[in-house]
Protein backbone atom coordinates (compact mmCIF):
# COMPACT_ATOMS: atom_id res chain seq x y z
CA UNK A 1 0.00 0.00 0.00
CA UNK A 2 1.29 3.24 -0.82
CA UNK A 3 2.62 6.15 1.53
CA UNK A 4 -0.54 8.89 2.09
CA UNK A 5 -0.22 12.09 4.16
CA UNK A 6 -3.03 11.21 7.24
CA UNK A 7 -5.42 13.87 8.33
CA UNK A 8 -3.34 14.92 11.30
CA UNK A 9 -0.70 15.44 8.95
CA UNK A 10 -2.53 17.31 6.45
CA UNK A 11 -4.58 19.50 10.10
CA UNK A 12 -0.60 19.92 11.24
CA UNK A 13 0.58 21.27 7.81
CA UNK A 14 -2.41 23.44 7.19
CA UNK A 15 -1.96 24.90 10.71
CA UNK A 16 1.38 25.45 10.60
CA UNK A 17 1.02 27.79 7.01
CA UNK A 18 -1.61 29.42 8.81
CA UNK A 19 0.31 31.05 11.39
CA UNK A 20 3.30 32.31 9.43
CA UNK A 21 4.44 35.83 8.82
CA UNK A 22 2.05 37.23 6.52
CA UNK A 23 4.71 38.56 4.03
CA UNK A 24 4.71 35.75 2.09
CA UNK A 25 1.81 35.86 -0.21
CA UNK A 26 1.47 32.35 -1.11
CA UNK A 27 1.14 30.64 1.95
CA UNK A 28 -2.76 30.80 2.20
CA UNK A 29 -2.82 29.99 -1.27
CA UNK A 30 -0.30 26.88 -0.64
CA UNK A 31 -2.86 26.09 2.25
CA UNK A 32 -5.34 26.27 0.47
CA UNK A 33 -4.42 23.97 -2.73
CA UNK A 34 -3.91 21.20 0.63
CA UNK A 35 -7.26 21.55 1.48
CA UNK A 36 -8.18 20.82 -1.97
CA UNK A 37 -5.72 18.07 -2.23
CA UNK A 38 -8.09 16.52 1.11
CA UNK A 39 -11.17 16.75 -0.49
CA UNK A 40 -9.95 14.85 -3.71
CA UNK A 41 -8.86 12.07 -1.78
CA UNK A 42 -11.39 11.96 0.57
CA UNK A 43 -13.82 10.11 -1.76
CA UNK A 44 -10.96 7.14 -1.74
CA UNK A 45 -9.83 8.04 1.42
CA UNK A 46 -12.34 9.02 3.60
CA UNK A 47 -10.33 9.06 6.47
CA UNK A 48 -8.43 12.28 5.16
CA UNK A 49 -11.62 14.46 4.28
CA UNK A 50 -11.20 17.92 5.79
CA UNK A 51 -12.87 19.52 8.59
CA UNK A 52 -13.59 22.21 10.46
CA UNK A 53 -10.19 23.19 12.19
CA UNK A 54 -8.55 22.94 8.15
CA UNK A 55 -10.88 25.29 6.95
CA UNK A 56 -10.62 27.60 9.82
CA UNK A 57 -7.04 27.35 9.36
CA UNK A 58 -7.23 28.35 5.67
CA UNK A 59 -9.60 31.24 6.46
CA UNK A 60 -7.51 32.32 9.17
CA UNK A 61 -4.29 32.45 6.52
CA UNK A 62 -5.91 34.16 4.35
CA UNK A 63 -7.04 36.75 7.10
CA UNK A 64 -3.14 37.14 7.96
CA UNK A 65 -2.38 37.75 4.32
CA UNK A 66 -1.39 41.01 2.48
CA UNK A 67 -3.64 39.89 0.06
CA UNK A 68 -6.04 42.60 -1.34
CA UNK A 69 -8.38 40.12 -2.30
CA UNK A 70 -8.53 38.57 1.26
CA UNK A 71 -12.50 38.57 2.08
CA UNK A 72 -13.43 37.50 -0.86
CA UNK A 73 -11.44 34.23 -0.63
CA UNK A 74 -12.92 33.74 2.83
CA UNK A 75 -16.45 33.78 1.91
CA UNK A 76 -15.60 31.58 -1.01
CA UNK A 77 -14.45 29.10 1.94
CA UNK A 78 -17.42 30.03 3.91
CA UNK A 79 -19.90 29.79 1.18
CA UNK A 80 -18.25 26.32 0.91
CA UNK A 81 -18.29 24.98 4.11
CA UNK A 82 -22.03 26.24 4.14
CA UNK A 83 -23.09 24.51 1.50
CA UNK A 84 -21.65 21.27 2.91
CA UNK A 85 -22.98 21.63 6.07
CA UNK A 86 -26.55 21.95 4.14
CA UNK A 87 -25.88 18.70 2.37
CA UNK A 88 -25.12 16.95 5.47
CA UNK A 89 -21.04 17.29 5.81
CA UNK A 90 -21.15 18.14 9.38
CA UNK A 91 -17.85 17.77 9.52
CA UNK A 92 -16.68 21.22 7.85
CA UNK A 93 -19.74 22.92 10.01
CA UNK A 94 -19.03 26.85 10.14
CA UNK A 95 -18.47 27.57 14.16
CA UNK A 96 -17.76 30.66 15.82
CA UNK A 97 -13.88 30.76 14.95
CA UNK A 98 -14.98 30.51 11.22
CA UNK A 99 -16.81 34.01 11.45
CA UNK A 100 -14.84 35.89 13.73
CA UNK A 101 -11.91 34.87 10.86
CA UNK A 102 -14.16 36.12 8.13
CA UNK A 103 -14.78 39.43 9.81
CA UNK A 104 -11.08 39.85 10.80
CA UNK A 105 -10.20 39.09 7.24
CA UNK A 106 -12.51 41.94 6.16
CA UNK A 107 -11.37 44.38 8.78
CA UNK A 108 -7.88 44.02 7.64
CA UNK A 109 -9.12 44.66 4.20
CA UNK A 110 -7.26 47.60 2.48
CA UNK A 111 -9.59 50.88 2.32
CA UNK A 112 -7.82 52.69 -0.06
CA UNK A 113 -9.06 50.88 -2.68
CA UNK A 114 -12.87 51.72 -2.91
CA UNK A 115 -14.18 48.77 -4.66
CA UNK A 116 -12.25 46.27 -2.24
CA UNK A 117 -13.27 48.31 0.64
CA UNK A 118 -17.10 48.20 -0.20
CA UNK A 119 -17.00 44.49 -0.67
CA UNK A 120 -15.23 43.83 2.59
CA UNK A 121 -17.81 45.93 4.23
CA UNK A 122 -20.70 43.93 2.71
CA UNK A 123 -18.96 40.23 3.44
CA UNK A 124 -18.24 41.17 7.16
CA UNK A 125 -21.50 42.76 7.50
CA UNK A 126 -23.20 39.61 6.27
CA UNK A 127 -21.00 36.87 8.41
CA UNK A 128 -21.66 39.39 11.37
CA UNK A 129 -25.66 38.88 10.97
CA UNK A 130 -25.15 35.30 10.14
CA UNK A 131 -23.63 34.22 13.07
CA UNK A 132 -26.19 36.07 15.41
CA UNK A 133 -28.44 34.14 13.52
CA UNK A 134 -27.27 30.62 14.35
CA UNK A 135 -28.48 28.09 17.12
CA UNK A 136 -25.52 25.99 17.20
CA UNK A 137 -22.79 28.59 17.77
CA UNK A 138 -22.59 32.05 19.51
CA UNK A 139 -20.30 35.39 18.97
CA UNK A 140 -17.98 36.03 21.47
CA UNK A 141 -15.94 39.16 22.59
CA UNK A 142 -13.66 38.68 19.43
CA UNK A 143 -16.69 39.04 17.18
CA UNK A 144 -17.47 42.64 18.42
CA UNK A 145 -13.75 43.52 18.67
CA UNK A 146 -13.47 42.36 14.88
CA UNK A 147 -16.43 43.78 13.95
CA UNK A 148 -15.77 47.18 15.95
CA UNK A 149 -12.19 47.00 14.09
CA UNK A 150 -14.16 46.61 10.85
CA UNK A 151 -16.38 49.67 11.59
CA UNK A 152 -12.96 51.50 12.73
CA UNK A 153 -11.05 50.87 9.38
CA UNK A 154 -13.91 50.99 6.82
CA UNK A 155 -15.92 53.36 7.50
CA UNK A 156 -15.56 57.27 8.16
CA UNK A 157 -15.40 58.77 11.00
CA UNK A 158 -18.44 60.48 12.41
CA UNK A 159 -22.39 60.34 13.09
CA UNK A 160 -22.90 56.78 11.00
CA UNK A 161 -19.81 55.32 12.44
CA UNK A 162 -20.73 55.90 16.29
CA UNK A 163 -24.57 54.94 15.46
CA UNK A 164 -23.16 51.77 14.19
CA UNK A 165 -21.08 51.40 16.61
CA UNK A 166 -23.62 51.85 19.43
CA UNK A 167 -25.81 49.22 17.75
CA UNK A 168 -22.57 46.31 18.22
CA UNK A 169 -21.63 47.50 21.51
CA UNK A 170 -25.28 47.40 22.53
CA UNK A 171 -25.82 43.77 20.55
CA UNK A 172 -23.01 42.36 22.94
CA UNK A 173 -24.60 43.35 25.93
CA UNK A 174 -27.48 41.42 24.73
CA UNK A 175 -25.32 38.77 24.35
CA UNK A 176 -23.62 38.90 27.83
CA UNK A 177 -19.89 40.36 26.83
CA UNK A 178 -20.38 44.13 27.62
CA UNK A 179 -17.42 43.85 30.18
CA UNK A 180 -15.11 42.76 27.94
CA UNK A 181 -12.37 45.13 28.52
CA UNK A 182 -10.94 44.65 24.93
CA UNK A 183 -14.01 45.22 23.95
CA UNK A 184 -14.49 48.46 25.17
CA UNK A 185 -11.17 49.68 24.28
CA UNK A 186 -11.84 48.89 20.83
CA UNK A 187 -15.40 50.53 20.95
CA UNK A 188 -13.55 53.44 22.28
CA UNK A 189 -11.29 53.28 19.05
CA UNK A 190 -14.02 53.48 16.57
CA UNK A 191 -16.10 56.10 18.34
CA UNK A 192 -15.69 59.64 16.81
CA UNK A 193 -14.65 60.92 20.38
CA UNK A 194 -14.44 60.45 23.96
CA UNK A 195 -17.85 62.12 24.90
CA UNK A 196 -19.96 59.45 22.43
CA UNK A 197 -17.66 56.31 23.64
CA UNK A 198 -18.50 57.36 27.28
CA UNK A 199 -22.33 58.07 26.51
CA UNK A 200 -22.58 54.81 24.60
CA UNK A 201 -21.20 52.90 27.44
CA UNK A 202 -23.94 54.87 29.94
CA UNK A 203 -26.76 53.82 27.77
CA UNK A 204 -25.28 50.12 28.39
CA UNK A 205 -24.92 50.20 31.88
CA UNK A 206 -28.42 51.44 32.25
CA UNK A 207 -29.90 48.71 29.79
CA UNK A 208 -28.60 46.67 31.94
CA UNK A 209 -29.87 48.25 35.08
CA UNK A 210 -33.30 48.03 33.55
CA UNK A 211 -33.57 44.45 32.72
Amino acid sequence: MPLRNTLLTYVITIVSLHLHKPSNAHLPEKAERLLGEMEDLSSEYPDVAPNTICYNAVIDAWSRSKMPSKAYRTELLLEKMMEETAKGNTMIQPDTITYNSVISACARSPKKDEIIRKEAFSIGLNAFRQLHSLDYCKPSSITYISYLKLLCNLTERGRARDHMAERVYSLSVSFGISNDAAVKAQLKRTCSSHSVFKSIISKAEQQQTDK
